[in-house]
């Protein structure tokens, strides 16, 4: 019996024990209970989404933001590179995309998603269902317009949908690309209603639905013309979409008021991004410089001659005496040309401060678009007049971005100095009268590079598409002697989405991921 009791005893205390580990050992979600940040947020906000993607795009729009932000900039020739010369004679590095999606697209898809699937009261406390997907839809076409120009084809309907198990997604089209953007800028227009919850996050317009239909005209205008070299017909596609977002009821950007520009603002950890370069590595351009003097010797791209007292804005010395570097040399070449850095000037610190103002679409290009277009025969507006005003409304944002007070210009005082509106409707006129001379396109396009002065990525599409300013490639190019008509595709594709990234370069010509082949509306 008492053998019998000790062994009954000891199965009740294993039992007992396999009991008490199961117990402990039973599934546990700590995703739900353990290991969270009491302040944390672990759902959507989607005005920050928004937010986000805004600032993420007006900052740098790309991995690698320093190098990657100057590239079309020195491309342009706004500046000249001094010691280290890489970008300014094409080294043919891959370029980046990583923010474009990681940071922006994604966002902006989330919303889209998130508030075409019956959004609960609580999401819609952040803007209705249409103005949140109709300015996500906007601005992911403004995000998209710039990659795909950039690169060429690229991920576009397979983007950011990891969470459906895509991670290699394939290439589209550039053509297929661009019909998206503009299908978005249309669906996205029409979308926004002014009666209904404002979208919060909107760190552009803040909420003026109005003003984001303005800039989805805009930007059509812009898109639709960087395809003229594929649609040139005045009754083709290009052509046709241009019309119809240019007589749309909501309107284009005509006014300074209605612009789009970047809330630049450091204390809120949202700086000029060109102010993280170093101003001695960089000076203005000769070409630049002697284009906006009027010259007549060989720097002047461009066929002015008539001073334009922007230079004044632009240059650091802020006045018409500035002095460029010649653009494309390393420093041997430099100095074997019989040029030197001694006495020339920076651009002006009132566009490379960190609180300097950066835009997104102004009044003055979108009339410049519209002069291109009349030229084209695209439409029946007056060329001359359309051209005016383009330059015009240059002047007049400048003054109200960049001279802020009367006092005298200086490192200390960036936004001091003279107002140039007044001298605006001169030159206007000048570069009116160099049409019968020199051609409406070539006037048009040359005043498109002033305009977008520092706007390197608008700026460096406009030059491949339209060929003007006559721009010469550096001399000192490592590239065979081609101002790039691309950047190469990221490191990152090559090695993880190789399938993909192959069938992409079929869409360049050459087929050949080099900085020298052309994107599909560039062939």
């Amino acid at each position: 019996m008492k053998k019998q009791l000790l062994n009954t005893l000891n199965k009740i205390a294993l039992y007992s024990l396999l009991i008490g580990i199961t117990a402990s050992c039973s599934n546990e979600n700590y995703g739900d209970d353990f290991n969270k940040d009491q302040y944390g947020i672990y759902s959507a906000n989607y005005k920050s989404l928004l937010a986000g993607a805004i600032m993420n795009f007006g900052q740098n729009g790309g991995d690698r933001s320093n190098a990657y932000q100057m590239m079309p900039i020195l491309f342009s020739q706004y500046q000249s590179q001094v010691v280290y010369t890489t970008e300014q004679t094409y080294g043919d590095t891959p370029g980046a995309w990583g923010r474009f999606y990681a940071n922006q697209i994604i966002n902006l898809n989330e919303i889209i998603s998130a508030y075409s699937n019956n959004p609960s009261p609580e999401i819609l406390l952040q803007g209705s269902a249409e103005n949140m997907i109709g300015v996500s839809k906007i601005f992911r076409a403004i995000i998209m317009k710039r990659l795909t120009d950039t690169y060429g084809d690229a991920p576009f309907s397979e983007a950011t949908k990891a969470t459906s198990d895509i991670f290699l997604p394939k290439y589209d089209t550039q053509k297929t690309i661009y019909e998206g953007i503009i299908s978005d800028l249309k669906s996205g227009r029409d979308m926004l209603n002014t009666t209904s919850t404002r979208p919060e996050g909107d760190i552009l317009y803040y909420g003026d639905l109005n003003k984001w239909k303005k800039l989805a005209n805009s930007v059509l205008l812009q898109a639709t013309l960087q395809l003229s070299k594929k649609y040139p017909s005045a009754t083709g596609y290009a052509a046709t979409e241009f019309n119809s977002a240019l007589s749309n009821s909501a309107g284009v950007i005509e006014k300074v008021s209605d612009e789009a520009w970047f809330t630049i603002s450091p204390g809120n950890s949202y700086p000029n991004p060109l102010s993280d370069f170093r101003p001695a590595d960089y000076r203005i351009s000769r070409e630049l410089v002697e284009s906006m003097k009027g010259s007549g010797n060989a720097f002047n791209r461009t066929s002015n001659h008539t001073p334009d007292t922007r230079l004044t804005l632009y240059a650091n010395s802020g006045t018409m005496s500035a002095v460029g570097l010649p653009y494309g040399y390393n420093s041997n070449d430099l100095a074997a040309a019989g040029y030197s850095t001694a006495g020339v000037t920076t651009i002006s610190v009132k566009f490379r401060s960190n609180s300097s103002a950066i835009n997104l679409m102004t009044a003055g290009y979108t009339y410049l678009n519209r002069a291109e277009a009349a030229a084209k025969g695209w439409t029946g507006e007056a060329v001359t007049n359309m051209l005016t005003q383009g330059i015009i409304l240059n002047y007049n944002t400048l003054d109200t971005h960049y001279v802020l007070n009367t006092d005298a210009y200086s490192s200390t005082n960036p936004f001091g100095g003279t107002k140039i509106t007044p001298n605006a409707a001169a030159y206007a006129s000048a570069r009116a009268a160099d049409i019968a001379t020199f051609g409406a396109e070539r006037v048009i396009g040359e005043e498109k590079w002033i305009a977008l002065f520092m706007n390197g990525f608008d700026a460096w599409a406009e030059f491949r598409r339209t060929g003007y300013p006559a721009l010469l490639p550096a001399p000192s190019a490592v590239n065979g002697g081609v101002i790039p008509r691309r950047l190469r595709y990221p490191i990152e594709e090559v090695n993880f989405n190789n399938s993909n990234y192959l069938k992409g370069i079929q869409g360049l010509m050459p087929a050949e991921d080099k900085n020298t082949s052309k994107v599909w509306w560039d062939q």
